[in-house]
């Protein structure tokens, strides 16, 4: 299923499985797979082997093939983890395949950047469900194989036909020249990049980068801004240890550099249609997307609909408020922005203080607020279930994180900007 790859391939149980899709074609609706159950209860099994399974998910598809090696990174470490956070996601989203499919269907547009034709998709197939039936122990039923080869050639389907659909309007990746580097904290840049064509995306989203010291090594972040008249976009880009791309992009990188930008992803967008008030919560460079979607609302506003923004802001530390300045300028143009900066491990600091979960949990959002949230993982998931927790239902929560409820997660800002440590 997609993200397998990070390049993807598909392939079929016996005989071939085939990428069929195309810009027209059509897919049936959108439903429940009927072999759920064993799909669910086989993969339960196997991810138990954890790494083990996924190391020879890869040794097999190489060694079969070994002309798709060179489509992936030199180190696979992210990328077995990717691999194993893209397939757990599909896996519990098959129950709700609106979900699933938009997912997938980002992946395919997502997966040209690499170069992936519908020729790749076969041997990943193949390597997926020998993965299977060899972890999987008793529970391999032929059933099992039936069900999982069903809904693998179903999310091929979907990806073959959102990458040809995007292909008529959009290259599958974008140069992009920096413009602006400014290293606001020992470990925080903030770049400017402006595209050699048009990029097109919404105030929330996120892309994923490769830098040209590390080739085939992509990691997502989100634009920091709503989109501009001039068609430049920001990142935050926080240097994690051992990080390949993070550090590049905030210690190795000049004016004038270039980066390959991926396409637009992520779901964290502003609700259609809805004038309600926001209430955004960000930790740390997790302040990238809420940025660009308070800009799109104030752009958006009008003297007749001005909506309230609350924005709470957090960090260990005071010193680590990179944008404090930028974000006075809007509060100050924009007198419906309340930004309330939140400090957890300073304890000589003079304003509010608190992990943002406890802090929202004393100050919760007004019925009816949309809320954003976006930040580390953990901070993402336990807020929401603050939230979940009073008792009040009617807020529409939004979080663009990368991977399922309950599983550990590789996000920064928002769903993207996080690399784990080498």
């Amino acid at each position: 299923m997609a993200t397998l790859l990070g390049d993807s391939d598909a392939g079929a149980l016996n005989g071939e499985m085939t990428a069929t899709g195309d810009a027209s074609g059509e897919l049936p609706a959108p439903s429940v797979p009927s072999g759920l159950p064993a799909i669910e209860e086989t993969f339960r099994i196997v991810s138990r082997a954890g790494g083990t399974a996924v190391a020879y998910f890869y040794g097999r598809l190489f060694a079969e093939n070994p002309r798709l090696r060179v489509m992936f990174p030199a180190a696979m470490d992210y990328q077995r983890d990717r691999f194993f956070r893209g397939l757990t996601r599909i896996v519990y989203s098959l129950g709700e395949p609106e979900e699933m499919e938009s997912f997938v269907g980002q992946l395919g547009q997502d997966h040209r950047k690499y170069g992936v034709l519908a020729e790749h998709y076969p041997p990943v197939g193949r390597a997926l469900l020998a993965t299977l039936r060899k972890f999987a122990g008793d529970a391999w039923t032929e059933g099992a194989e039936s069900a999982w080869a069903d809904a693998y050639q179903r999310a091929v389907g979907l990806m073959a036909t959102a990458a040809a659909r995007a292909a008529e309007h959009s290259p599958p990746w974008w140069a992009g020249e920096i413009i602006g580097h400014e290293l606001r904290t020992p470990t925080l840049a903030v770049l400017t990049v402006r595209t050699d064509k048009p990029f097109t995306y919404h105030a929330g989203q996120h892309v994923s980068i490769q830098s040209a010291r590390w080739h085939r090594v992509w990691r997502p972040y989100s634009v920091a801004n709503a989109p501009r008249e001039d068609g430049t976009l920001s990142f935050h880009i926080r240097a994690v240890p051992g990080g390949w791309v993070s550090n590049a992009l905030t210690h190795h990188t000049r004016v004038g550099d270039l980066v390959s930008l991926g396409p637009p992803q992520g779901t964290m967008t502003l609700s259609a249609g809805s004038g309600n008030g926001l209430f955004c919560v960000a930790g740390g460079s997790g302040l990238a997307p809420i940025k660009a979607l308070i800009e799109q609302v104030i752009t958006d506003s009008t003297p007749a609909e001005r909506r309230k923004i609350r924005l709470f802001l957090g960090a260990r530390r005071q010193s680590e408020f990179y944008d404090l300045p930028d974000l006075g300028k809007l509060e100050a143009s924009y007198p419906w922005l309340r930004i309330t900066p939140a400090v957890s491990d300073e304890p000589g600091y003079s304003g509010l203080r608190g992990l943002l979960p406890d802090v929202i949990a004393r100050q919760p959002p007004q019925p009816g607020d949309d809320v954003y949230i976006s930040g580390p993982p953990v901070m993402v998931q336990k807020g929401i279930e603050v939230l979940s927790r009073t008792g009040i239902r009617n807020w529409r929560v939004h979080a663009d994180l990368a991977e399922v409820p309950g599983e550990r997660g590789a996000a920064d800002n928002a769903a993207a900007g996080h690399e784990q440590p080498r």
